[in-house]
């Protein structure tokens, strides 16, 4: 989840008073709730070390990652669309292999997947279909078909015998 600038800096205010009010002697778990960070008590060490490093500012203590970065951008987006309207059968791994050499982006196939779907182009579920070659012959029935197939007990395999009963 990407962050707005308003968001982070709000967060970043909020670990400077944990820290402030930390170092003036107030009890730090009780301040972490009221001021709903989600941070662990053993963060505030490092938050601490952070703030006299930057100045004893808060935006010392802006987040540098900013969220997660998303792989699905428009233009992924658009080529997905683009080459399933050419191909519909094209599997999504197939797809995650033109993504790496279109974009160089190394996207999952699940992640993948939630995006055809959310596009309303994901295949239906189960194996693909064969494309059958040539059209089959009709069957002729055969009348003594079974004559071909001899009962295990010829084989002297022993796998027609039966077992002896447990006790």
């Amino acid at each position: 989840m990407r962050y707005t600038r308003e968001e982070r800096e709000d967060l970043a205010r909020r670990k400077a008073q944990w820290v402030l009010r930390a170092e003036r002697g107030e009890d730090p778990e009780p301040v972490r709730r009221e001021l709903k960070l989600k941070l662990k008590p053993r963060a505030l060490e490092r938050l601490k070390q952070r703030y006299r490093a930057g100045g004893r500012t808060w935006q010392a203590l802006l987040e540098r990652r900013h969220g997660v970065a998303t792989k699905g951008t428009p233009a992924v987006k658009a080529f997905l669309a683009q080459a399933k309207a050419r191909h519909p059968q094209l599997t999504g791994a197939a797809l995650c292999v033109q993504v790496w050499e279109r974009f160089e982006i190394e996207i999952s196939l699940g992640h993948l997947e939630a995006l055809l779907r959310e596009a309303g182009l994901s295949n239906p579920p189960g194996r693909p279909r064969k494309a059958s070659a040539a059209p089959r012959e009709p069957t002729r029935e055969v009348d003594h078909a079974g004559a071909f197939f001899p009962s295990g007990r010829a084989h002297g395999t022993g796998r027609a015998r039966r077992r002896a009963p447990r006790d």
